[in-house]
């Protein structure tokens, strides 16, 4: 995925909404590549990376604390640390239109004005800072004369742009023959894509695939040459759409899904060509939680599977995030504590009683038998306005009584079935397992349903794990949620033996015992697959519990695998296979 010029762009809009005027209190380098910035600003510490890397060139708010990776300082470093170490950011802009140019000016109040310039634009990525005069103080990466240089960029030179690009601006430039000249990025034919990336400025191949299926419908749509005057229309409104999120600020970010390689990308636009599309609350959070992806080099890692299994654990903790802010939200809308018959009562009494209250008087004693009732009164409203208020809290607290708690128990069941998910994906054997714990997040509505998707996978359509006992009892053994539920509610009989892990997420365990006498050591061997096949696996001590199949209901919810139960014992037992053969 190409961190490209509207990404910077959407990269720098962040920037001036979260750290423009915060104060610099530490710089440090991550690494050889790169810098990182501690800056207050709004009341709290934020933390700003700067990457010249030549693959992972990037510049972003990091979601965690920037750590020193490298002991010695570099000269540039030294000059950061004096210049811009206690100076306040003054402004953040992108001097050059369509170019990947990020200018950070500082304002130090011992040293002045100094600018860091950030060039993220792959192999040829730099940092560079100048002084107020426009020159070099150091340079990340010093470019001597040669002849292969596009630049001088050493100490003590004046700094220059990068050199322009001979290409079509995105944006209608007022030249009478813009359209001529967009026409004749399509002249050679080939890959619309292609053709955009090659002949319009600020176009990477990830936008121009987008724009591509915005007007052809598919990413590798074929440039027609001889377009007509409206399919040149359609191509430039696509463009320029893009073009104009700058102005319009209607950024979208979010993170792009493969089906096979999981997370596999980032844009600050929908894209509409990628398997599935997970908006994000902010560009850089996309970026970083790209970068940020363990093992995101497949053929370096133990788990053949790592790309697809790292993107679906993004998606999960992402719907965990949506859920604790509703959560959250659920909290803060909770009217305060009151009984709402007694408000009722007492906006009845005021109501009746408004004419007898006097201004400015402070409280109204109605007298109720062996009880007074006290009503305060408000000074800024009159009784009628006050009664109305206190029928409109009441209504609102009957109505919480009976909303808050339905909502919070299903937010709540759906954490726990999130957690369940969790552990099917760290137990998932194979891509169509994998797959099948992101089907069915789309299923709870985590991801979005596009229309006639079709899956490059195959379904899942994995059986339960079958043992033998000692005594010829079978143990069945679910590894997901869809397994758990043919377990419990298709295989198991009433009076089987049904087991879980406690307080943690796992496989539903059946021993087909009928009813009748089961041996502990069979008991315990299915404890342990319990344990095993579980977030516990390895664990000693691991509590499981036991009760008969007819003990065990679904929770309410309708989430798969999740239940209630009752009469249960408890099993201490470790976390390892059990000595059963299969069958």
């Amino acid at each position: 995925m190409h961190f490209d010029a509207l990404t910077l762009a959407a990269v720098a809009a962040e920037l001036n909404t979260t750290i423009r005027g915060g104060r610099v209190q530490q710089i440090l380098r991550p690494d050889a590549h790169s810098l990182g910035m501690e800056i207050y600003a709004e009341h709290q510490r934020h933390y700003l990376l700067l990457s010249a890397h030549p693959q992972a060139s990037r510049v972003h708010l990091s979601e965690q604390k920037l750590r020193r990776g490298m002991e010695k300082d570099t000269p540039l470093l030294l000059l950061l640390k004096k210049y811009v170490r206690g100076a306040i950011l003054d402004a953040i802009e992108l001097p050059v239109a369509y170019e990947r140019l990020l200018a950070l000016r500082f304002e130090h109040p011992e040293h002045g004005s100094t600018t860091l310039l950030a060039e993220p634009m792959g192999r040829l990525s730099n940092l560079i800072l100048l002084d107020a005069g426009g020159r070099i103080l150091d340079v990340l990466k010093r470019i001597p004369p040669g002849e292969n240089a596009q630049r001088v960029l050493l100490p003590k030179w004046v700094y220059s742009y990068p050199p322009a690009q001979d290409k079509v601006p995105p944006l209608d430039d007022g030249q009478p023959d813009y359209y001529t000249r967009l026409a004749g990025v399509l002249g050679a034919g080939g890959r619309l894509w292609r053709a955009l990336a090659d002949g319009v400025e600020g176009i990477s191949p990830t936008l121009a695939r987008e724009i591509a299926w915005r007007v052809t419908g598919e990413a590798d749509g074929e440039a027609n040459g001889d377009a007509q005057p409206g399919q040149l229309l359609a191509l430039a409104a696509a463009v320029q759409e893009l073009w104009q999120l700058p102005q319009t600020a209607g950024w979208t970010p979010g993170l792009a899904l493969d089906e096979e390689e999981g997370v596999n990308g980032f844009a600050p636009y929908e894209l509409h060509f990628v398997d599935d599309f997970l908006p994000v609350e902010g560009i850089s959070a996309a970026i970083a939680r790209f970068y940020g992806e363990a093992e995101r080099d497949a053929a370096g890692s133990t788990d053949a599977y790592a790309g697809m299994r790292n993107g679906v654990a993004t998606l999960i903790r992402q719907a965990e995030e949506r859920v604790r802010r509703q959560l959250a939200a659920l909290t803060a809308d909770e009217p305060e504590t009151g009984d709402p018959a007694h408000l009722r009562r007492q906006a009845e009494w005021l109501l009746a009683l408004n004419s007898q209250v006097q201004k400015g008087q402070r409280e109204l004693v109605v007298p109720l038998g062996d009880e007074k009732l006290v009503i305060r009164l408000s000074a800024d409203e009159t009784p009628v306005q006050q009664a109305e208020r206190m029928f409109d809290r009441a209504a609102k607290l009957e109505r919480a009584a009976v909303i808050i708690p339905e909502r919070r128990a299903r937010l709540e069941t759906d954490l726990l079935y999130l957690d369940q998910l969790q552990s099917d994906l760290a137990l998932a054997q194979n891509q169509p397992e994998i797959a099948s714990v992101r089907e069915a997040l789309r299923e709870a509505g985590y991801l979005r349903q596009r229309p006639g998707r079709q899956l490059k996978i195959a379904p899942d359509r994995s059986q339960p794990l079958r043992y033998l006992s000692a005594e010829g009892f079978a143990i069945v053994v679910g590894r997901n949620a869809r397994q758990n539920e043919i377990v419990t509610f298709d295989e198991a009989g009433l009076d089987d033996l049904w087991l879980h892990v406690r307080d943690a997420p796992g496989s539903h365990v059946v021993i087909r015992s009928g009813g009748q006498p089961v041996r502990e050591e069979t008991m315990r061997a299915a404890a342990q697959l319990a344990a095993y096949y579980s977030r516990l696996r390895g664990e000693r001590g691991v509590a499981v519990a036991m009760t008969r199949r007819r003990f065990v209901s679904r929770a309410p919810g309708g989430r798969p695998g999740l239940v209630h139960l009752r009469n249960e014992e408890t099993l201490l037992v470790e976390g390892v296979l059990p000595g059963l053969a299969e069958g």
